[in-house]
């Protein structure tokens, strides 16, 4: 009888966090702002996480990138990518990605996944967004968009100066230059772990829809 009241406790759970879950503001995305906030404070390096991509050959690619923010006032994620780098030609043949993103103050896990886009300086879509990620990078940051060819080999021979960018070419928050992307995830599926709680909720899209489905499963 216990067994029944918990699993009929869950399905009543699911179903109100079902119908309050949008597009714009699903269960998963308010929790990483949540989590965010409180992290923020203390621990600068919050906003890293692991991007995983798929290689040509199937195997996967793991690094390590900076959230850039929510997308407007969807529950799309953004963040930042050189177009001369070997993730972009990943995305490009196959957009699946999952994150994996812990918070240690709040110890909260989210594993996030969904398609990737590039939104390069050819792109159709999606300029005004890559011009104000721009805008919002630091001279430094900024910088690297113009440095040597990344993951190739460093010659000897090579200028110096190459690393050293003149101030004109990056002080522009307008001028974006052709190396610097946008990229933008579509989540489908978010796996959010409180570790402090010992819960766990597992959040989906509904097919191609604006809704989500939350229910929770053992941690």
């Amino acid at each position: 009888l216990d067994r029944i009241s918990r699993v009929a406790s869950q399905l009543v759970y699911t179903a109100t966090m079902t119908s309050a879950s949008t597009a714009t503001s699903p269960a998963w995305r308010t929790a990483v702002l949540t989590a965010l906030k409180k992290n923020g404070k203390h621990m600068p390096y919050v906003k890293y996480f692991q991007m995983a991509t798929v290689k040509p050959d199937g195997r996967p690619a793991n690094r390590t990138v900076v959230y850039r923010g929510f997308l407007g006032d969807t529950p799309d994620i953004t963040m930042v990518t050189d177009l001369r780098s070997g993730k972009v030609q990943e995305i490009r043949a196959n957009p699946a990605g999952e994150f994996a993103w812990y918070m240690p103050e709040t110890r909260d896990q989210f594993r996030i996944a969904g398609d990737l886009t590039v939104v390069a300086h050819d792109s159709a879509t999606m300029q005004k967004e890559r011009q104000e990620a721009w805008a919002k990078m630091s001279p430094g940051g900024r910088a690297q968009f113009a440095w040597p060819v990344p993951g190739f080999p460093r010659l000897d021979d090579e200028n110096p100066d190459a690393f050293d960018i003149p101030e004109e070419l990056i002080s522009d928050p307008n001028a974006v230059l052709e190396n610097f992307c946008l990229v933008v995830m579509r989540v489908d599926e978010v796996d959010h772990l409180s570790l402090r709680k010992n819960r766990r909720w597992h959040h989906t899209r509904k097919g191609g829809t604006d809704e989500w489905e939350t229910v929770e499963v053992n941690p």
